[in-house]
């Protein structure tokens, strides 16, 4: 019986330090944004860099997410606009060093950088008791050309790690982006809401019929994405739609 015992404790063991080779090589124990070797106690990213990041955790806007000031509930932004989302959540504010991980992984093909803030991400959903409710999780889709030129959505490489963490149902062709739209890094409110319009439809309604969604996406800036898959998904018969976010662009 002892013998099993030592047996089983050995291979424990071993499993413990396969599993821990294997996430060294999947990530190599330096951090990504200051390339500094990584503690045994740290993950994802060194102590010190994240504590650069500014995480959104209280006191913010009920609707978008933006921080606010204590004693507040909406910001001037939201104030006067009917959204068709509940709620909206960021993990922290689109700022240094956040802003560097999100660009590696859009824009440099470094997508095991979804998994690091993919984590962070699913805590974020684990912790809000209103999201959690939601039956089905929907990344924000790229149109088919977007796709061809990136390789991937990074959209949907966050949403399968908060699926994965939260154990909520992933609808990944659930909605689809029938309009190439241009990039709206440039554009203001009014230009990213002509640029969006009808950009979305519905593929499969029963998938969604009367159900809680949660999207998926990066960056939240003046939620026009958001807003109009949101309203899609409400024509299609979703009973109340969330939004989830990496980051809250804030107006400078």
């Amino acid at each position: 019986m002892r013998m099993k015992q030592r047996l089983l404790k050995n291979f424990r063991r071993e499993i413990s330090l396969m599993k821990e080779s294997f996430l060294h090589l999947v990530f190599p124990p330096f951090c990504p944004l200051c390339e500094t070797e990584l503690k045994h106690n740290e993950q994802l990213i060194c102590e010190n860099c994240f504590l650069k990041i500014n995480t959104i955790e209280s006191h913010f806007c009920t609707q978008c997410a933006a921080p606010l000031k204590k004693n507040r509930k909406t910001c001037d932004f939201c104030k006067g606009i009917d959204f068709n989302f509940s709620k909206v959540r960021a993990f922290a504010v689109f700022a240094t060093p956040l802003v560097e991980m999100i660009h590696l992984l859009k824009y440099e093909r470094k997508t095991h950088h979804a998994i690091r803030l993919g984590i962070l991400l699913g805590n974020l959903f684990l912790s809000d008791a209103e999201l959690f409710t939601a039956d089905v999780i929907i990344p924000v889709p790229l149109h088919r050309t977007r796709m061809r030129e990136r390789g991937y959505n990074q959209s949907l490489l966050l949403a399968r790690m908060v699926s994965s963490i939260s154990h909520k149902e992933l609808c990944s062709d659930v909605v689809l982006r029938t309009k190439a739209t241009k990039s709206q890094t440039t554009l203001n409110h009014g230009e990213r809401e002509k640029n969006l319009k009808n950009a979305f439809c519905v593929t499969v309604a029963e998938r969604i019929k009367d159900k809680s969604v949660v999207i998926i996406d990066d960056v939240f800036t003046t939620g026009t994405t958001l807003n109009e898959m949101a309203g899609t998904l409400i024509d299609g018969g979703a009973h109340s739609v969330y939004g989830l976010v990496l980051a809250r662009a804030l107006s400078t």
